[in-house]
C-alpha cells in the first residue's frame, strides 16, 4: 500500500511539473509574437524615411490629384475629342497610381495631403476660366510642362535607397513617359493650329474676367 501511495504522489508531482513548463512555454511564445509585431511597426515608421523620400511621396500625391482634377474638368468642358481622350487617360492612369501611392504612404506611416497647394488651386482656377480652343491649348500646355517636371521628380526617386519608393517610381516612369509624349505631341499640334488660324477670342474672354 505504501508503495502504491508513493507512486501516486510521484506521478501527481510529475504531471504538475509538466503543466507548469507548458504554461511557461505558452507565455514565452506570446511575448515573442508581440515583439515581432512591434518590429514590423517600426519598419513601417515614417521615421525610417529620409526627408527627400517623404517629400517625394507628398509631391507625387499632390501631382496625381492635380492630374485627375484637371482631367475631369476637361472631360466636362472641352469639345475636342482628342483632348478629351487624353484627359480620360489622365484620369484613369493617375487614379490608379494615386491608389498605389496611398497604399505605399499608409505602409510607411505617412498622411497624404487632402487639399491642393495654393499654386495648384490657382492653376486650376485659371484653367477653368478658358473656353473652347483656348481651354484645350491651356490644358495641353500645362500637361506637357507638368509631366516634364514629374518625370524629373520620379527619376530622382527611382534612385532612392528605400526599396518600396524606388520600385513605385521605377514602375510609374514608363507611364509618365507615355503621357509626356502624347501631351507634347498634342500640345504642339494645337499650338500650330493657333498659328495657322490666328488669335481666337478665348484669351480675350479670359482677360476680360481679370480685375483691373
Amino acid at each position: 500500500m505504501r508503495s502504491i501511495k508513493l507512486f501516486v504522489l510521484l506521478l501527481t508531482g510529475f504531471c504538475l511539473l509538466q503543466a507548469c513548463r507548458g504554461s511557461e512555454k505558452k507565455e514565452n511564445t506570446t511575448t515573442l509574437a508581440s515583439d515581432s509585431t512591434l518590429d514590423t511597426i517600426g519598419t513601417n515608421s515614417k521615421a525610417d524615411l529620409k526627408d527627400d523620400e517623404t517629400g517625394f511621396i507628398k509631391q507625387a500625391a499632390l501631382g496625381g490629384m492635380m492630374e485627375v482634377e484637371a482631367g475631369n474638368l476637361i472631360l466636362q468642358k472641352s469639345k475636342s475629342a482628342k483632348v478629351k481622350e487624353f484627359a480620360k487617360m489622365m484620369v484613369t492612369d493617375h487614379t490608379k497610381a494615386n491608389a498605389e501611392l496611398k497604399k505605399l504612404a499608409t505602409h510607411k506611416g505617412l498622411q497624404l495631403p487632402a487639399t491642393f497647394s495654393v499654386e495648384q488651386q490657382k492653376n486650376l482656377d485659371v484653367l477653368g476660366e478658358f473656353s473652347d480652343q483656348g481651354l484645350d491649348r491651356q490644358y495641353m500646355e500645362m500637361m506637357a510642362s507638368d509631366h516634364l517636371k514629374t518625370l524629373e521628380l520620379f527619376r530622382k526617386a527611382a534612385q532612392f535607397k528605400d526599396a518600396d519608393i524606388k520600385s513605385f517610381a521605377a514602375n510609374t516612369i514608363p507611364v509618365l513617359e507615355a503621357h509626356y509624349k502624347a501631351a507634347n505631341a498634342l500640345n504642339n499640334s494645337l499650338q500650330q493650329e493657333k498659328v495657322n488660324n490666328g488669335q481666337d477670342n478665348s484669351n480675350i474672354e479670359r482677360d476680360a474676367k481679370k480685375p483691373n
